[in-house]
């Protein structure tokens, strides 16, 4: 749970609180993460999910394990660790967005912003449905259908590049 400290009047409040005490603190203009003291003008805290974790913060120099902090884009670098399955396919995601045509690349982009994209195919149509907003007739499922089979191909190229 990330807290939060109001830079106008000190308060303390959790992140569901910060709206409904910017309208009534007149003096906030910003707050700040009280575990790593980051301050967030207006309404950037939403996008402030995580930082540090309790041990790097109370054990600082004797901290030996990854550093939330030490990332590159959304995912942790960690030396020696294997990535999940969703953490493989959310980079496998970002792969064929680079590469994707223009009339799949809006779509892509949006999919690389979602975490919890489907790694089976019946399940990530209905994602797309509801996400995308592309239905099942005509140039929506034309559309489904090309972003499926471009995800394949990248993580079938993917699969052969690390055997």
């Amino acid at each position: 749970m990330v807290f939060f400290c109001c830079d106008g009047c000190g308060e303390t409040l959790k992140k569901n609180q910060v709206d409904g005490h910017a309208a009534k603190c007149r003096d906030c203009y910003a707050v700040s993460c009280v575990d790593c003291s980051v301050s967030f003008p207006g309404d950037d805290y939403r996008g402030h999910t995580s930082c540090i974790t309790e041990a790097e913060r109370y054990e600082k120099t004797i901290f030996r394990g990854v550093r939330k902090l030490d990332q590159q884009g959304n995912q942790s670098v960690q030396k020696g660790k294997k990535l999940s399955p969703q953490d493989k396919w959310n980079r496998t995601i970002q792969d064929a967005a680079a590469s994707a045509p223009p009339d799949l690349k809006s779509y892509m982009d949006l999919l690389v912003d979602l975490e919890n994209v489907p790694r089976k195919e019946k399940q990530f149509h209905n994602f797309t449905v509801n996400s995308l907003k592309l239905q099942n007739t005509g140039e929506g499922k034309k559309i489904k259908d090309n972003i499926w089979k471009r995800l394949i191909q990248a993580k079938n190229r993917k699969d052969e590049e690390d055997d």
